[in-house]
């Protein structure tokens, strides 16, 4: 697959990821994953595989509310993809949050094979401690 190829692809496939996210559909996005992909959240917990992963998408959704996430650009370089986002929503203690990061993929063929969120990780433990899946 030549480069421009393999980037448009890697860019489709970050796409339906995070429409999927948008969606609010976690099953949708572990679609676009391998069986083995390796799934990291800074503070959270690695996930090696689609079964870890599956746990943390669908238990992960009840932390925030009213959340407003906002993808600011997406770099592709060949297989790899880097998103640039913030956020800001209601804690499910009803106090307001607001946090920014860096999602990094790498997508072999169809499927993402490496997911690895990036935050201010002292925010996120300022709101909820040190939770992990």
């Amino acid at each position: 697959m030549d480069c421009g190829k393999t980037e448009s692809n890697t860019r489709a496939v970050v796409d339906r990821l995070y429409q999927a996210y948008f969606a609010g559909d976690p099953h949708g996005m572990l679609a676009t994953m391998s069986d083995d992909v390796h799934m990291r959240f800074l503070g959270r917990g690695a996930f090696p595989n689609i079964e870890s992963a599956t746990r943390f998408l669908t238990q992960n959704t009840s932390l925030l509310t009213q959340l407003d996430f906002r993808i600011r650009s997406i770099v592709v370089d060949g297989e790899w993809a880097a998103a640039i986002w913030d956020e800001s929503a209601i804690t499910i203690h009803g106090a307001p949050y607001e946090n920014h990061g860096v999602d990094v993929f790498r997508v072999v063929g169809d499927e993402v094979t490496v997911l690895h969120e990036n935050n201010d990780i002292a925010v996120h433990r300022a709101a909820f401690g040190r939770v992990t899946f």
